[in-house]
């Protein structure tokens, strides 16, 4: 439904060279910047954003634009897109409204300047959509050899872009930290003892968009080549929960590969204390070996009386 919407036709990377027709793709440039558009994209990017203002209503906007921001960062090819980011922040904020599919405000602090964290859904095709009606905005499409190329290229390198964001979406909001018990140790020591026991899923909608995305990149690169990056979500079953993904592109192995085993933090928010959680296996293997922790924590008794809930976060690194 989409492709008809769009009134594209598009192609995998094996038949880009001999088929490659100007309605392949989208490409648009805007005041120096170059925005690219090609099957890789997902209908649905999902982002966590934050924003400051003096107000809540001010804070949210704010997060709003540094959402599609985000979200719209796999369509830019332009190699002045650093120079252009004022044209790009300009964008986003005029068609913020109508690119996010729906957000939800995860938290906000009470004091001046408020700070509101958000998580989005970003479309970066209705983005195109509106920049290809922008008068500004300058349609290049092309089917000489030149064009070809360029266009092979833009397609690898938004791939790339995709799969990073992917990677580092995951540990943003491609897993929840749940937490199954909050329970104090009886002690007499002086300081109580509270003992928090959780686990690490999916989230099942960012999961089957990232596996939408993986079974399309294995779709697209069948031809073998001197790398391949295996990747499993599930247990194997009559439905194969596994795809294969063939490169020729090292530094992309290594991209892909470094996001799969890097190494994974939860932090307990209230308690401003963050661990390693020390897996030995891809992340996307969360739930096949399945993540369950406890962890003891011993705090002043007197600072129990602040604690009100106790909430869990997963990231790449601590600070």
């Amino acid at each position: 439904m989409r492709k008809l919407l769009l009134g594209l036709i598009l192609v995998s990377n094996q038949s880009l060279a001999m088929t490659l027709t100007p309605m392949d793709y989208i490409s648009i440039v805007y005041q120096g910047v170059k925005f690219f558009a090609s099957d890789p994209v997902p209908k649905e990017i999902h982002v966590t954003a934050k924003g400051t203002g003096k107000t809540r209503e001010q804070a949210v906007e704010n997060a709003l634009n540094e959402a599609v921001q985000k979200g719209v960062g796999v369509l830019i090819v332009s190699d002045q897109t650093v120079s252009n980011d004022k044209v790009i922040r300009n964008l986003t904020a005029q068609y913020a409204s109508g690119v996010v599919n729906s957000y939800n405000v995860t938290s906000c602090n009470s004091f001046e300047p408020i700070t509101c964290e958000i998580k989005a859904k970003v479309s970066p095709w209705k983005f195109m959509r509106k920049l290809e009606g922008d008068s500004k905005s300058v349609k290049v499409n092309g089917n000489d050899l030149y064009a070809q190329d360029a266009t092979a290229r833009n397609v690898l390198y938004q791939r790339q872009k995709i799969m990073e964001y992917y990677l580092f979406q995951i540990r943003q909001s491609g897993l929840e930290a749940k937490i199954k018990k909050v329970q104090v140790i009886p002690t007499n020591e002086k300081f109580a003892a509270l003992l928090i026991v959780y686990e690490i899923k999916w989230n099942e909608e960012f999961r089957k968009d990232l596996v939408q995305f993986l079974k399309k990149m294995e779709k697209d690169t069948q031809t073998e080549a001197p790398h391949q990056i295996h990747v499993q979500w599930a247990t194997t079953s009559l439905f194969e929960n596994k795809v294969t993904i063939n490169t020729h592109d090292e530094k992309f192995y290594h991209i892909v590969h470094k996001g799969m085993y890097q190494p994974t933090y939860v932090k307990f928010n209230e308690f401003k204390i963050c661990e390693n959680l020390n897996l030995d296996f891809s992340i996307f293997s969360i739930d096949i070996y399945g993540v369950s922790r406890q962890k003891m924590i011993k705090i002043d008794r007197e600072a129990l009386k602040s604690i009100q809930t106790v909430s869990m976060v997963l990231s790449t690194e601590c600070n």
